[in-house]
């Protein structure tokens, strides 16, 4: 078994864990990153480019009033502000290192906006997905820290008072690691629940698992019906968003009436197809458009609809403005965390919450670990129960549970629209399976880390179902055909989490909502 120590230990190798550790190891602590693929080089961030905010002081206003507009009543005013300010001061930083950045769209900005040399920037930049990562790769081993590719984790150890401080996984080769640690952030990812959206074949959950075995709270996980269109033909590993060749595209239906917004998916539903038009494209789009022969015999590229879940949407694990989760030693940071504060019951702004929320969480993740200062020595406990998932042998197919799973979540009747018959369908089918899960799935290498994923898919699928079915109005990402009105009483958080038994909490919203958190330099 490989054993190692070390101050911090971010355990996913996105823009979030990077960030992380990068703040971590710039305020003093030694940090390990363990990623379950190799850094830099996996994830939706990886595949194609991706879209950030970058909105400059001059516009922070009619942003802040944007996104509480989109996020539709649960939106932290305070929250957005800082993560516009965190987000803006980052990428600017990066991009005059030398990242190469795109408007998408440029705002006017004033003369008192100065973002360096080059000018400001603008609401919304464009960037390579995998030049991005890899200068955030350069700028964390540039400061120290330590990155383990091919390293996934399987679970968290707590000590006698349940203050998170080791970790255990799994190497490529299949030999079992351990690492003992001051603090543990946890940066693994959202959830796609197995739906095949570009790049999240590591979106599986893993980090929402982890945290609720340790006691950790979850929030928002009824608004994980975050789908977006892409390409029906082709495997073409590009949607509709800024940086896809089909960017603004003409969206139709088979009869040419022209579609948007909601009428997409009402097309669908009706059998009326939603395809992309090609006449606008520019040369290089449509030379992009047929490499991935996605074309059909009238010219037309016919889209699908994917389920990104929490990967899109804005539920995951409850944390405070230092990163902290609710359970001592264990901090969180992008998508496996909830971002209502700042989309709200809508999705989306995932990128400039890896930035705001990694940095935060690293940053709190020193302080807990007493750089510079004694901190007593932990040593981890092992439970008398063995997790679900991690039994010596298995005697369930996790594919049975992975196909649930998806069976359950992904069609659009299942998630897109909602209704108490079908919630409760699958509440009581998902919590049916849990005991075979809980109790036959494990094995050893490999065998072991997909029957953890398969557990973790599971548990984030009944969470995100039950908050569904306890929220009886429509708001946002979650839609209920038999309460398609907004409530009063829904201006509130549901929190939730168990895992033999799911529980839930009404929290009402805060009369002040959060304060912004401290800058950072």
């Amino acid at each position: 078994m490989e054993a190692f120590e070390t101050d911090v230990l971010v355990l996913g190798g996105g823009p979030a864990g990077l960030w992380s550790a990068i703040a971590a190891a710039r305020a003093g602590a030694r940090v390990v990153l363990a990623d379950k693929a190799r850094c830099g080089a996996s994830g939706p961030t990886a595949v194609g480019s991706t879209a950030l905010w970058a909105v400059p002081p001059s516009g922070r206003a009619d942003a802040v009033a944007a996104a509480l507009a989109h996020g539709a009543g649960l939106g932290d005013a305070g929250l957005i502000d800082a993560v516009l300010d965190e987000s803006y001061r980052r990428l600017a930083r990066l991009a005059h290192r030398g990242l190469r950045t795109t408007p998408v769209p440029t705002v006017v900005a004033g003369e008192d906006d100065p973002a360096g040399p080059g000018g400001p920037l603008p609401a919304r930049v464009r960037v390579s997905g995998v030049m991005y990562l890899r200068a955030l790769r350069r700028s964390a081993l540039a400061v120290g820290v330590v990155i383990r590719d091919n390293h996934p984790a399987l679970r968290l150890l707590t000590d006698a008072d349940g203050v998170v401080c080791a970790a255990t996984g799994l190497r490529g080769d299949g030999r079992a690691w351990t690492a003992s640690a001051r603090a543990v952030v946890l940066a693994t990812g959202g959830c796609a629940f197995g739906s095949g959206a570009p790049g999240t074949e590591v979106d599986t959950g893993d980090g929402l698992l982890f945290g609720a075995e340790v006691g950790a709270e979850l929030s928002g996980m009824e608004f994980a019906g975050a789908y977006a269109l892409t390409p029906s033909m082709g495997g073409a590993p590009f949607g509709l968003g800024a940086g896809s060749p089909l960017h603004g595209a003409a969206l139709h239906d088979r009869t040419g009436a022209p579609l948007a917004g909601a009428e997409l998916f009402e097309a669908l539903a009706r059998g009326r197809g939603v395809f992309a038009g090609t006449a606008a494209l520019s040369a290089a789009a449509r030379r992009q458009v047929l490499r991935y022969r996605v074309l059909d015999q009238q010219g037309r590229v016919p889209l699908r609809p994917v389920l990104h879940g929490t990967v899109l949407g804005s539920g995951g694990l409850v944390t405070a403005g230092d990163g902290a989760t609710t359970v001592p030693g264990l901090f969180a940071a992008g998508d496996v965390t909830s971002r209502e504060g700042v989309v709200g019951a809508g999705g989306g702004h995932g990128g400039a919450w890896a930035i705001a929320s990694g940095v935060w969480a690293g940053s709190g993740a020193a302080v807990f670990a007493g750089v510079g200062g004694p901190v007593p020595v932990r040593v981890p406990q092992e439970s008398g129960a063995v997790p679900a998932g991690l039994r010596a042998v298995c005697r369930f197919d996790p594919r049975a549970v992975v196909g649930s799973v998806r069976e359950h979540t992904v069609p659009p009747r299942r998630s897109y629209w909602r209704s108490a018959g079908t919630l409760r369908d699958t509440v009581a089918e998902l919590d049916g399976l849990w005991p075979a899960a809980r109790f036959e799935l494990g094995g050893s290498g490999a065998g072991a880390l997909r029957s953890r994923q398969a557990v973790a898919l599971l548990a984030a699928a009944r969470w995100s179902a039950h908050a569904a079915l306890a929220r009886t109005e429509s708001r946002g990402l979650h839609r209920r055909t038999d309460h398609p009105d907004a409530e009063p009483s829904g201006l509130a958080r549901l929190r939730v989490g168990g895992l033999d038994a799911v529980w839930l909490r009404r929290d009402p919203l805060p009369a002040g909502l959060t304060a912004a958190p401290p800058r950072t330099a």
